[in-house]
């Protein structure tokens, strides 16, 4: 049975959470601009593999272009001729100590088998999950797993790779911190108000 990209985006869609954002849930703030080489439909099933793998845990992402991001935004950026000697076997790279940046070698993730635009999102959250964490750490399973193997990628186009519960109680409390940090500077940046 062949599956297009668009009831591909229909089933990951399906799979997160429709409506109004609850106001207690966190939110994350990507910013990602189109590489002209992708597709528009391979680029929103991405985004949507992405987005239902931090629904999961109660995590929603908020999709931006760059001309619209906050200095919170996490930034994504696409490498199409990556260098053979730059970190061999790797399809993305983020600086977590940094934590707003990511590359993703959309040439090597384009040039896996199977159904790419599943993988671009799977490499999206992993990534950003370094951000959040802000550690470079992986696990032993689901999305954080330092190598996926034929069986996870198997796994992908059934259903996608989850967070292990580690993985979603570091986000969760990293989320806490970052969200903290960020309200502390923006108080800093106000004007005292005169008595």
């Amino acid at each position: 049975m062949r599956i297009t990209v668009v009831e591909m985006v229909a089933m990951v869609g399906s799979t997160v959470w429709a409506g109004a954002v609850p106001a207690n849930e966190p939110q994350v703030v990507v910013c990602m601009a189109s590489p002209g080489d992708i597709p528009m439909e391979n680029l929103a099933a991405a985004k949507a593999v992405s987005s239902g793998i931090f629904a999961g845990i109660g995590v929603n992402i908020q999709w931006r272009r760059p001309s619209h991001c906050s200095t919170q935004g996490i930034s994504i950026t696409f490498s199409n001729h990556t260098p053979a000697g730059l970190m061999p076997g790797a399809m993305a790279y983020a600086l977590p100590y940094e934590g707003t940046h990511i590359v993703v070698f959309y040439d090597r993730v384009k040039d896996k088998p199977g159904r790419w635009p599943i993988l671009l999102g799977h490499v999206i959250a992993h990534e950003i999950t370094h951000l959040l964490q802000g550690v470079a750490r992986h696990s032993e399973s689901g999305v954080m797993k330092a190598t996926w193997t034929g069986a996870d990628y198997q796994q992908m186009t059934l259903k996608p790779l989850q967070f292990t519960d580690e993985d979603a109680m570091l986000i969760h409390d990293s989320l806490r911190v970052r969200e903290s940090s960020f309200a502390a500077v923006a108080l800093a940046g106000r004007a005292p108000v005169a008595p």
